[in-house]
C-alpha cells in the first residue's frame, strides 16, 4: 500500500510521526506517573481531569503513529491515505483508528477548557467530589461518542473516491496507495463530523480566555486572604492552564490548511500531511507544559532520569521518605500508592 521508492513528503511525514508521536506516547506515560504518585491532597478531583487528558493524549498520539494519515480534501471529495502500519491489518482498521483519533483532539480540546472552568469553581467553593468530575468527563464525551458512532461508517467505495479524486488532481500518483473517503463532504454524518471538528475551537478559545480572565482576577482579590501555598498553587495551575490555552493554535493550523485546500484555493502533498502533522504536536506538548510547571512532577521526571543513570531504584523514588508532603491513597493495580507534592 505504499510506493518504492518512497516519495520525500511521505517519507517526511513518516520520520515526523515516527518522532513526534512516540515521544508525546512517552511523555505522557511519565505524566501519568506523577499524576499518580505525586500529585498533592489538594488536588485529588483535579487528577480525575488530568489523568482523562493524559489517556485521550495517549490513545491520540498511538492511533496517530499508526495511522500517519494524509487528508486530501479536493472541491467536494474528501480522501484519505495512509503511511502507518495499520495499511497491513486492514482498511477498516485504519479508518476506525483515524475516528478515534478525531475525538480524542476534540475531547482535549474540551478538557482544556473544562479545566480552566474546575480552577474558577474551586477558588470560590470546595473541590467538588471526584465523582461529579468523573460525571463531568463524561458528559463532555458525548459529542465525541456520537462522532466515533457515526463517522465510523461512512466511508464510501474507494474505487469511485480514487476515480473522483484522480479527476480533480490528475497529477496525483495514488495507484501503489490505500486510498479512502467520501464522495461528498455535503452528505449529513460527514458534515456533521467536519463541523464538530472545526467549529468549537474558535467558540471554546473565546470561552477560555474569559474564563482564564476570571480566574486571574479571582486570584488577585482573593490573595490576601489566602495562604502563601494555596496562592502559589492556583498560580502555578494557572499558568498551566494559560500555556495550554494556546495548543488550540495547532488546530487553527490544520484547519486553515483543511479549508485552503478543500477550497482548492491552494494545495500541495506538503500541506496535506501539514493537517495532522500540526495536530501532533498538541498531545507532545501538553504534558511537557504541566511536567516542567508543576515542581512534583519535575522533580519526579529529574529523580527518574537519574536513577536510570545510577543505582537508586525506582522504589526510593516514590517512596514517603521525599522531602515532600505525602499521603495515602486506595489501592492502585493492587499496589498501596503514596501520594506527595510540592
Amino acid at each position: 500500500f505504499l510506493p518504492s521508492p518512497l516519495p520525500s513528503h511521505d517519507l517526511f511525514t513518516i520520520t515526523h510521526h515516527s518522532i513526534v508521536d512516540s515521544l508525546a506516547i512517552i511523555f505522557n506515560f511519565l505524566l501519568l506517573l506523577s499524576v499518580l504518585f505525586r500529585s498533592p491532597s489538594a488536588l485529588r478531583s483535579y487528577t480525575v481531569l488530568l489523568v482523562n487528558s493524559v489517556v485521550i493524549d495517549i490513545i491520540g498520539s498511538f492511533t496517530m503513529l499508526i495511522t500517519m494519515i494524509r487528508l486530501i480534501p479536493a472541491e467536494h471529495v474528501l480522501a484519505y491515505i495512509y503511511d502507518g502500519p495499520c495499511v497491513h491489518i486492514s482498511s477498516f482498521f485504519c479508518h476506525a483508528a483515524y475516528t478515534v483519533m478525531l475525538a480524542t483532539f476534540s475531547q482535549s480540546l474540551f478538557l482544556i477548557a473544562s479545566s480552566f472552568a474546575y480552577r474558577l469553581y474551586v477558588l470560590g467553593r470546595p473541590s467538588p467530589q471526584i465523582r461529579s468530575v468523573l460525571a463531568l468527563c463524561l458528559i463532555i464525551s458525548v459529542p465525541n461518542i456520537l462522532v466515533l458512532t457515526t463517522f465510523m461508517f461512512t466511508l464510501d467505495d474507494s474505487d469511485l473516491v480514487r476515480a473522483d479524486l484522480k479527476a480533480i488532481r490528475p497529477d496525483y500518483e495514488l495507484d501503489e496507495y490505500l486510498v479512502q473517503g467520501h464522495l461528498t463532504i455535503f452528505s449529513m454524518l460527514v458534515m456533521f463530523t467536519i463541523l464538530a471538528m472545526t467549529m468549537p475551537i474558535g467558540p471554546t478559545m473565546v470561552v477560555i480566555f474569559i474564563i482564564r480572565r476570571k480566574v486571574l482576577a479571582k486570584i488577585k482579590a482573593q490573595s490576601v486572604t489566602m495562604s502563601e501555598k494555596t496562592s502559589s498553587m492556583h498560580s502555578t495551575l494557572t499558568k498551566v492552564l494559560t500555556l495550554q490555552s494556546l495548543l488550540p493554535v495547532f488546530f487553527s493550523g490544520a484547519v486553515l490548511s483543511y479549508g485552503l485546500c478543500q477550497l482548492d484555493i491552494t494545495c500541495s502533498p506538503v500541506q496535506e500531511h501539514f493537517i495532522m502533522e500540526s495536530l501532533s504536536f498538541i498531545p507532545l506538548v501538553s504534558p511537557l507544559i504541566t511536567i516542567f510547571c508543576m515542581k512534583p512532577y519535575r522533580e519526579l521526571l529529574f529523580h527518574l532520569t537519574i536513577s536510570s543513570l545510577s543505582s537508586i531504584t525506582p522504589s526510593s523514588i516514590l517512596s514517603p521518605s521525599s522531602s515532600m508532603y505525602c499521603y495515602s491513597s486506595p489501592l492502585f493495580f493492587g499496589l498501596p500508592v503514596v501520594f506527595g507534592c510540592s
